[in-house]
């Protein structure tokens, strides 16, 4: 069964028609009328725009087939004229019915006053069927006979333009309106210019008949409506970057289109977007994807086909298309490390240089590693850890490749004894007087902190101070953070004396303000300080 290849336009229209006669059901304000009255409107144009296409069609099946004597062109012609004339003695037949409506309805045009008539007035002429002489009787058989005729002329079947909700999907087994005819379920119930749009629907449908109608004859002689009117020089290079001093070389060939050609093009099956040219107007379906990676040869390049299909009146054309992938490569710069820190939050920097602006990444770090992705395009923060690290770069869902990092330790910190904020001099010592100002600090390794400074943050938990005297221990503190107090030894510590430090517990807080446990390696925690 043929009904014609609605446009985008068309599709938009009718579904809002539909939405408005849902809710015309549900007998809700003359708002809803109101966009009734708009809805009219734009059928009314969509009407006028359908019509001059037709007209067009037309004009180029009789221009191409007044060149052939052919008996199957001359009478594709006939048959194409006689459809105009049916489609044009229909569509003023209807435009009658619906001055009869306003005529009913008291309006004269589509004013405040006729949108907001909730009467069943205009409802009643086109259901009363007046022993088989009332209006809606002699539209309804008016569009069966037209429906016939245009399937005689054009050998295709088409679905009645008077749909019973029997024949209708949506209501065929709805016990409210299964069995009614096709004038009561239009009409039923409904304003005078919800009834009126519904009529003028029905006339863009008569019109996509048409059009169903002249693309079927067209193609039964050969598709005598194509005229290829727009002929453009065309030139496929061998390579559009050339090297100075290097030679081009193209292919330089005619492309010719038909303006009365409605092509679709396919890639790989997938219907694309079909635009005229500014410049040539020649009508161009337009490519858009992602390159695939994968199966590179030694030199980098793998080759790809794709499917390209145009379809014109049905017989398509079909082609597999040749390109070369060339595969990415990916630039790595790290922030101010050269390495990755295992557990840091290392920022890296990964570029795809060949991509461009349409670079648009996506990391991955398996379990080896967590990655963060920045604010910036190709910004991120890896975590390692483990020893090697590789991170998965994508880019619109494409994989690009892979970037290959090795992490080192972070290295240990020192610990210092601090006056005030004096380091101590570990040769000379210090006095009894200044053990009341007496810290110590855990410093992280000055290329670490430079590097990684939000994870070269440290802070000593736990620590035994001794006030040592000989081989005797004088004082014992245990010390829970970096500021022990230490005044009430001040009296007690003699010259020749020493405090010992032997640190216990440390801790490193990381990128993402987690604590690390840091192992104190054997003396390395132990700050001894003579009292002189």
């Amino acid at each position: 069964m043929a009904g014609g290849k609605e446009t985008p336009r068309q599709k938009m229209i009718g579904m809002m028609y539909l939405v408005l006669t849902a809710l015309l059901a549900l007998q809700v304000s003359n708002a809803v009328l109101e966009k009734f009255a708009i809805i009219n409107g734009t059928l009314e144009g969509l009407i006028k725009e359908s019509s001059d296409k037709n007209e067009t069609s037309l004009a180029g099946i009789v221009e191409e087939g007044s060149k052939s004597n052919k008996p199957e062109i001359v009478q594709a012609v006939s048959n194409a004229k006689e459809v105009r004339a049916l489609t044009d003695k229909t569509v003023k037949y209807i435009d009658g019915v619906k001055a009869k409506m306003m005529e009913e309805a008291g309006a004269k045009t589509i004013d405040e006053g006729f949108i907001n008539d909730h009467s069943s007035k205009v409802a009643t002429l086109m259901i009363d069927k007046k022993e088989g002489q009332g209006v809606g009787v002699k539209f309804e058989a008016e569009l069966q006979k037209y429906v016939k005729e245009l399937e005689r002329l054009s050998g295709e079947k088409f679905a009645p333009l008077a749909k019973s909700p029997a024949q209708l999907e949506a209501f065929k087994n709805n016990e409210k309106h299964a069995n009614k005819d096709f004038l009561t379920f239009t009409f039923e119930n409904t304003p005078p210019v919800a009834a009126l749009a519904s009529v003028t629907q029905i006339q863009t449908e008569v019109l996509e008949y048409e059009a169903t109608a002249l693309a079927a004859i067209a193609r039964k002689t050969g598709k005598v409506q194509k005229k290829f009117d727009n002929i453009v020089p065309m030139v496929r290079p061998v390579s559009s970057v050339v090297a100075a001093g290097a030679e081009y070389e193209a292919d330089m060939f005619i492309t010719a289109s038909s303006s009365a050609i409605i092509p679709e093009m396919y890639y790989n099956g997938t219907k694309l977007p079909v635009e005229d040219d500014p410049v040539s107007k020649v009508k161009m379906g337009k490519v858009k994807f992602r390159a695939q990676g994968g199966g590179y040869d030694k030199d980098g390049f793998a080759k790809k086909t794709f499917k390209a299909k145009i379809v014109i009146d049905g017989e398509p054309f079909e082609q597999d298309i040749a390109y070369t992938v060339a595969q990415p490569v990916i630039k790595v710069t790290t922030g101010n490390a050269p390495t990755l820190y295992m557990n840091c939050g290392n920022t890296v920097t990964i570029e795809v240089p060949s991509l461009g602006t349409s670079y648009n990444p996506a990391f991955s770090g398996g379990g080896a590693a967590e990655v963060i992705k920045g604010a910036k395009a190709g910004q991120v923060t890896i975590i390692p850890k483990q020893r090697k690290v590789t991170v998965g770069v994508s880019s619109g869902g494409t994989h690009i490749g892979d970037a290959k990092f090795d992490v080192k330790n972070v290295p240990d910190p020192k610990f210092i004894a601090y006056i005030g904020s004096t380091p101590v001099d570990l040769r000379n010592g210090i006095r009894a007087n200044q053990l009341g100002n007496l810290t110590f600090k855990a410093e992280p390794e000055a290329n670490f902190k430079e590097e990684v400074p939000k994870d070269a943050r440290y802070r000593i938990k736990k620590a035994d101070v001794i006030l040592g005297r000989g081989t005797a221990g004088v004082q014992r503190l245990s010390a829970t953070n970096e500021v022990p107090d230490l005044r009430s030894w001040i009296s007690q510590a003699r010259p020749g004396d020493r405090i010992v430090i032997d640190i216990k517990d440390v801790v490193r807080k990381t990128y993402k303000d987690d604590e690390e446990k840091v192992t104190v390696k054997g003396s390395s925690g132990i700050i001894m300080i003579p009292v002189n």
